[in-house]
């Protein structure tokens, strides 16, 4: 019964959409389904040949005029996963109320990079970087790699207006009691980003920072840096991205603070793109781990909305141990609707 919940409210949004005037608001159905066939080996084990889903996702989305240069702004967007057909935890990738006026624009609920005001964090890594081919499954980056954040719950989000090339994201949110630290709601977190794009040019620089009442609990993460720039030659597209996390270490043989940086290029051909991606980030448990990453993605696009995809992933996850290193190669399709 819980599964069904997101859907059957969702067709009840349907129905009562229309009734309403076409001229009251506009109100979007979208959606992806992304899924592929993966063979994943870690260490020295045998393989395993899995399919999985890429962060699927079914959206309702809307625009009320309010005149006077202001709208009202909303947005319902459920998790899937397609290869089973079972409801995300939450089952909600983003529900949001907005506001967008000439001095910007102000969202409340749980927010990610999709609602009006964008992601602070990971707004920026997916209009600087590429992935390869989706940040999600076997070639997920953005939380492993280069943590920026990007969902949260109970949150205040503004996006300001883009004056010259540049504009302004911020969100506060929070995370709740600080008995449940595994908990997404477990303490109070702000995040800014300051971007520019211009032409062929796209840079970006992020800050982010968590508090917690009492004290951050043992290396558990404090605060970042990040900052990144690509750009557009035309076919190529070559970019970087790095940052440093700060951690409330308590033992001499952890790190304080954490390093990562990321290269990477797009290179396309008409239907044909290529991917590739080298990164590394430190291992924040051990002071001589390094997480040594390498990725390439092609795709293929057989319309503006049908993709074909193709990787090799290849994650060190940690120098200092042997035998945890995970190979994966896939293949699969991505349909937006």
């Amino acid at each position: 019964m819980r599964r069904s919940f997101p859907f059957a409210l969702a067709a009840c949004g349907l129905s009562v959409s229309a009734a309403v005037p076409a001229a009251a608001q506009d109100l979007q159905v979208y959606g992806q389904v992304r899924l592929t066939i993966n063979n994943v080996k870690t260490g020295n084990t045998s393989s395993v040949t899995e399919e999985r889903d890429n962060a699927s996702r079914l959206g309702f989305r809307g625009k009320e005029d309010l005149g006077d240069g202001l709208a009202a702004l909303f947005g319902l967007e459920m998790g899937l996963e397609a290869d089973s057909g079972a409801a995300t935890t939450p089952a909600f990738r983003n529900s949001y109320a907005a506001l967008r006026g000439s001095l910007g624009t102000v969202a409340l609920g749980r927010l990610d990079s999709a609602n009006p005001t964008g992601s602070p964090l990971y707004s920026q890594v997916t209009r600087i970087t590429s992935f390869a081919a989706n940040d999600a499954g076997a070639t997920a980056i953005g939380t492993s790699i280069l943590n920026a954040r990007n969902r949260t719950s109970n949150a205040i989000g503004y996006q300001s207006p883009t004056w010259g090339g540049v504009n302004l994201r911020a969100r506060y949110y929070l995370r709740g009691d600080a008995k449940t630290p595994e908990q997404e709601n477990g303490a109070k977190s702000l995040d800014l980003g300051l971007n520019y794009a211009d032409g062929p040019w796209s840079a970006g620089i992020g800050y982010g920072k968590d508090t917690r009442p009492g004290g951050l609990l043992a290396n558990e993460f404090s605060s970042k840096w990040q900052a990144g720039v690509r750009y557009d030659f035309g076919a190529v597209e070559p970019y970087v991205l790095l940052g440093r996390d700060t951690y409330a270490r308590t033992s001499a043989t952890t790190r304080a603070d954490v390093d990562y940086w990321l290269v990477g290029t797009r290179f396309a051909a008409g239907q044909h793109a290529i991917v590739v991606n080298v990164m590394q980030r430190d291992v924040q448990a051990s002071l001589r781990g390094l997480r040594k990453r390498q990725q390439v993605a092609y795709t293929y696009a057989l319309s503006k909305r049908t993709e074909l995809q193709a990787f090799i992933d290849r994650d060190g996850i940690d120098s200092s141990r042997s035998n945890v290193s995970v190979r994966a190669i896939g293949a699969g399709v991505r349909h937006d609707f």
